[in-house]
């Protein structure tokens, strides 16, 4: 009976593992072929080579559709938001900065490229308590939440798995403990895929952009001052060409969708 008990506790932990790998490789497409390379080549050629912001604009629509084509990469989505920059585009460059943030959380560069695209008008969101408690939120990529909570729960099977030949308590306890920190960790990946892949976000990319009581330019202004470029926010809903948002600091309002990037 007992043995009956150990083996379906083992069965649940290998198919924890087993669910947690196959949600590693999620969204990706494989390795880069031979023409994606080419292609990430002459965008960079292009972008080493421009001398107007037209020219930047041309070699981000190249990245773009390299990031379109292939898994997204933190590479491509950095070079991607130095382009925008450079062709003077500052709401671009923020939305791809952040989506290269996903992969590369701690590139001292990329946090200081996405404060100067930002700038000092847009309004900034405080940080959620969970991200405190979880403190490697925000310093492990968003893959690595992925691979670690793999490998824990490979490494608890292995250890429950042993422990069925040799019925020992301090084995048990070790599994307890691997559960735990597995449970952790996979809270962790899903958080993150909650708040990357679950909602949509996005950035305004005009000078200035008026938020509305309603999704018509009839509508009375939601907010006292208008939105500047680089504002931030969570997309609610969507009705026509008009996006229901959440600012930062919580306000709510309806922008046109022209005025506005998502990811």
């Amino acid at each position: 009976m007992k043995n009956s008990r150990k083996t379906r506790i083992v069965l649940s932990i290998a198919g924890a593992c087993v669910a947690v790998s196959l949600i590693c490789c999620h969204g990706c497409r494989g390795t880069v072929d031979t023409e994606t390379a080419l292609k990430v080549q002459a965008a960079q050629q292009v972008f080493d080579q421009a001398q107007s912001p037209e020219d930047y604009a041309k070699s981000a629509a190249m990245f773009q559709e390299i990031i379109d084509r292939q898994c997204p990469s933190g590479a491509a989505l950095y070079n991607l938001g130095n382009a925008w920059m450079r062709a003077e585009q500052p709401g671009r460059a923020v939305a791809a900065y952040r989506q290269a943030a996903r992969y590369l959380p701690r590139n001292p560069y990329l946090e200081n490229n996405l404060a100067v695209a930002r700038g000092l008008d847009a309004p900034t969101a405080s940080r959620p308590i969970i991200e405190t408690v979880l403190f490697w939120q925000n310093w492990l990529s968003y893959p690595e939440k992925f691979y670690f909570a793999a490998a824990a729960a490979l490494a608890t099977f292995v250890v429950a798995a042993a422990g069925l030949f040799a019925a020992r308590r301090p084995m048990k306890r070790i599994t307890w403990v691997g559960i735990i920190i597995t449970g952790v960790l996979v809270f962790s990946a899903a958080y993150d895929w909650n708040r990357f892949d679950n909602t949509l976000h996005g950035v305004v990319i005009v000078p200035q952009t008026v938020a509305r009581t309603g999704y018509a330019a009839s509508y009375e202004p939601a907010f006292k001052n208008e939105l500047p470029e680089g504002t931030e926010f969570e997309v609610l809903r969507r009705r026509g060409n008009w996006l229901f948002v959440r600012l930062p600091g919580g306000g709510e309002g309806w922008i046109e969708e022209k005025d506005a990037v998502t990811y």
